[in-house]
Parts: structure tokens; sequence; C-alpha cells
């Protein structure tokens, strides 16, 4: 069914608002919206892009956080199609310093099921006065990580959901290494370049830095741009809108690499369930009461957000250069609105809906 832009606008402008109002403490808030509904593309923008001169919304770079970790998961599905690795293949083969029958598999670092544990009381305060400069959001270096890994139990892995930077970072650096590269080239060559996605990267060239948005934290103050070392699988990737709204359309199956859209959908079965209508698929959540695949993101200065619904082809994304508080709206409430908008306003086909009873 089409869309008319403006009523879209109008729907999405009061969604917002609790939003713009709380941002209202950044310099200069922008927010970047994207909505798919079949082969329509709409984009949306919130905030004054004066300074970016004639740019448009869905140009703008922002850091989106751990929607890295959905590229990361798409990563493997490819590798696991191509032969070069299998999901219940133990980290040992790949970690020389751990057994080769180690418990924790691949498949467990992508669905946050491996057994990191929240960190413990001694090491938060030795990190109080450790000097050295760490991944943001991730509380061990990868060595740090390995050793801990060698303690986990069998017993605690491949069973509960305990969400972990680290698990996804070290899911990185494994494919990366497996391809012998480094994280940034095997997403550009294998995910970004194929489907034409060039703005979606970690280095940015001289003329993408000038498009992008400066991050402001809770309280509207300035924060640095987002370095990560030993973890770039669980956050590092910078992107736009329109880049957004292109990986969106190949987990949807609507973009022209067929092949590549039907080996992402293998991301999206629930191979966990944390909880009685929700689900965990490779690196995605699953709202399984609402047929919605999603994730979120934040660094220090910017929030993120992708979710769609597969059965009637539509999605949002939301790029933020505010990061709000942990209660406060957010991208993630402004793009579950959104779908919910779409789904009762626009509706469902009879078909679909036939289904679902």
């Amino acid at each position: 069914m089409h869309i008319s832009s403006s009523q879209l606008f109008q729907s999405i402008e009061a969604i917002v608002k609790p939003y713009q109002n709380k941002s209202k403490r950044c310099a200069n808030p922008i927010l970047s919206i994207g909505v798919l509904n079949g082969n329509e593309r709409f984009i949306f923008g919130f905030g004054d892009l004066q300074p970016f001169g004639r740019m448009s919304y869905g140009d703008l770079v922002y850091e989106i956080g751990s929607l890295t970790k959905v590229y990361t998961t798409s990563l493997l599905a490819l590798m696991i199609e191509e032969g070069l690795i299998r999901s219940d293949d133990s980290i040992g083969q790949y970690i020389p310093s751990l057994s080769c029958d180690h418990p924790v598999k691949l498949s467990h670092l992508a669905t946050h099921s491996s057994g990191f544990h929240a960190m413990p009381i001694l090491k938060i305060v030795r990190n109080l006065f450790d000097k050295k400069v760490r991944d943001a959001y991730c509380k061990y270096t990868l060595e740090e990580a390995i050793t801990f890994l060698r303690s986990v139990p069998a017993h605690k892995t491949g069973k509960k959901f305990l969400y972990s930077n680290e698990g996804m970072g070290v899911l990185g650096q494994l494919l990366a290494q497996t391809l012998e590269t480094d994280y940034e080239t095997a997403v550009m060559d294998r995910i970004c370049r194929p489907l034409g996605m060039p703005d979606t990267l970690i280095t940015l060239s001289d003329e993408q830095r000038t498009r992008l948005v400066p991050g402001h934290g809770r309280n509207g103050e300035p924060k640095p741009e987002l370095n990560m070392f030993d973890f770039p699988g669980t956050g590092a990737l910078r992107s736009t809108v329109n880049n957004q709204l292109t990986f969106m359309s190949a987990h949807l199956g609507l973009h022209p690499d067929k092949e590549r859209c039907s080996l992402f959908s293998s991301t999206h079965q629930v191979q966990l369930r944390p909880a009685k209508s929700m689900g965990v698929g490779l690196g995605w959540m699953v709202e399984e009461s609402d047929n919605i695949i999603w994730h979120n993101g934040s660094t220090m200065g910017f929030s993120s957000f992708m979710g769609f619904q597969k059965d009637i082809l539509s999605g949002v994304v939301v790029l933020s250069n505010y990061r709000s508080g942990l209660l406060a709206a957010s991208p993630l409430q402004i793009g579950f609105a959104i779908l919910k908008h779409l789904e009762e306003r626009f509706g469902i086909p009879p078909t679909i809906a036939d289904k679902r009873k």
C-alpha cells in the first residue's frame, strides 16, 4: 500500500517531539529517520543542517554503535555459506591458547550466550587505576577476554542470554582473522561494497568527515569520537540513514542481490528465548508477538535503532547525535512507535492477516 510522505511526516513529527524536547540541551541535535515500505524509501530529518551546507539528512554520518553487531553476524552468515567456518565451531579452533574442544562456540558469541559475566568487583577497582586505553563499553582487552574464556565452564554456555560486547567483539576478530584481514576490511569487502554502501565504515575519508555530525552526551555536552581497538565488531562502524536503509532492504529481501539477501535471513532465526515472546537470532533481537526484528545502539554521543517486519516488508532506521538517559525517550522508542504506526495506519495484506490468526 502506498504511503503519503506528508502524512507519514506528520505522524513521525508527533512521535519524535518528546525526544526533541529532551535533546534541546545539545548545541545542534540532529535526528535522521529512514522508512522502508516495500520498495518505497522515505527519509525525514529534524535539526539544523546549515553547518553542512546542501547536505541531506540521509547522507549525514553518525556513529551507529551496536548496530555494528548485526554486521558482524551478517558476516558470520556469509562465511558459513562459503564453508569457511561453521556456527558450531569451538572458539578453540581459532584461538591457539584455548583447547580445541573449548565449550564456547561461534554461535554462542553471536547469540550472547557465551558465558561472559558481569565484571568482578576486584576488576572494577583495578580498572580505576589502569591507565591503558580500553575500548569503550568493553570491560576487557582482547587478551583479558581470552584469559577469562579459559575458565568458562561448559554448563554455562549456550543456555543463558547475557548481552556481551566482549563476546561479539571476539567474534568479529575471529572472523577477520579467518579471512586474514582486519574487521573493517572484512565488512567492507563482503557486505558494504557488494550492496553499494560506501558510507558504512570505521575510517572516514576527508569528504565523509565533512558529513559527520558532532555527538552529544545525556546533558548535551560534546563527546569525542569513538575509538575501538580490540573489539571493533561490537560497535565501531559509522554510517548514514541511506546506507542503513540499503542494509535493511537486504535483510528484508528487497535488495537486487537476492543471493546475499537469502543468506542474511538465516540471522533472523531464533536461537535462544530469554523471555516468553522475546527471541534472539544471530545478533538480532526478535519480538515474536509483533514479528519485529530489531537492534539498537549507542556510543558516548550517539544513539541508533533499526527494526523491520518481514511480513509487511516495512522497516525503520533512526540515527541521532544525542545519547538520551536510560529512561528518557530514545531512538529505540521512536523506532518501535513508527513501526506500530505503519502497521496500524497502513494495514497488513489480508493474506498475511489471516496467517497471523
